[in-house]
């Protein structure tokens, strides 16, 4: 009859590594940064709203260079009988009570009421507002800002999707990519739906023997030059109003104009280096794969 002998093993079985890679003090030190951004930006905003702050985004030119398209309007309460001509104010009115405006105080009455006009309109706006009326005071007016705002909810649906999409693929440097691909398309369909970048809106049009003189505003983050065809050429940037006189009309009567980007060398540099950031990203995730130890 045989027999098995049992012999003690000493020491411990060898087993695979369960824990992941070292975390290196770069990616320590961008964690804790960005934490701590986070952390203060909530704080400011718990402050802010305690106060009874309000916020809105510009969405029209009435206000030329002082709160652009796009631009972040913060607002703080604000006791009219302390208002001065030229301040700005944020305000409903019963005439439009779906409508915010944030215009400029051109006068007050000797009662208090005040009288507001857009910086670029070329009328006082048809009513009086009392205290009831004004929602407050900005305390910070932020240029740009506002279009992140807009555009958050077709970047977040847009990221959802992505992810999800993407969750099926195993290799992590193929799903990565297709992250950063994914990302830069939501980002550029949100740009050619709201069209921060480049956008000029026409004000007015005067008629005279020589042609038409057309008066245009820009709303978009870069600075545009504006050509008129049979006529003359504006440089304008965000909020900014010039004119154009076009001597050329067609059999219809009708004009012409045309706007594309006015940056100097170091912007269409910048500008470049900006869109190649995914293309970038990509062959950074790739080559760090690459030399990654097995």
């Amino acid at each position: 009859m045989s027999q098995t002998a049992v012999v003690p093993l000493s020491g411990t079985l060898d087993r695979p590594a369960l824990r992941g890679r070292p975390v290196s003090h770069a990616e320590s030190v961008l964690a804790w940064s960005v934490a701590l951004v986070a952390a203060l930006l909530l704080t400011a905003a718990f402050l802010f709203l305690s106060a009874g702050g309000r916020w809105f985004v510009v969405e029209t030119p009435s206000m030329g260079v002082a709160a652009p398209v796009g631009t972040l309007v913060l607002d703080l309460p604000v006791d009219v009988a302390t208002l001065e001509v030229g301040d700005i104010v944020t305000f409903e009115t019963a005439a439009n009570p779906d409508v915010v405006y944030t215009h400029r105080i051109v006068s007050i009455d000797a009662d208090g009421g005040l009288h507001t006009r857009g910086d670029i309109n070329g009328a006082t706006d048809p009513w009086t507002l009392t205290q009831d009326d004004v929602i407050g005071a900005p305390a910070l007016l932020v240029p740009h800002i506002g279009w992140l705002f807009r555009a958050a909810p077709i970047l977040l649906i847009g990221t959802l999707i992505i992810l999800t999409l993407t969750s099926a693929f195993t290799d992590r440097v193929t799903r990565t990519c297709l992250r950063i691909a994914g990302g830069a398309l939501t980002t550029a369909y949100a740009g050619f739906v709201l069209k921060p970048f480049v956008n000029v809106t026409t004000i007015t049009n005067t008629s005279s023997p020589d042609g038409v003189e057309a008066t245009v505003v820009s709303s978009g983050i870069f600075p545009v030059r504006v050509d008129a065809v049979g006529g003359n050429t504006v440089h304008l940037v965000d909020g900014q109003v010039g004119s154009v006189v076009i001597h050329e009309l067609s059999e219809n009567g009708h004009y012409q104009l045309m706007s594309n980007i006015d940056l100097d060398p170091v912007g269409w540099i910048a500008l470049i280096a900006l869109c190649a950031v995914p293309l970038v990203a990509c062959l950074v995730v790739g080559r760090v794969e690459a030399v990654r130890p097995s």
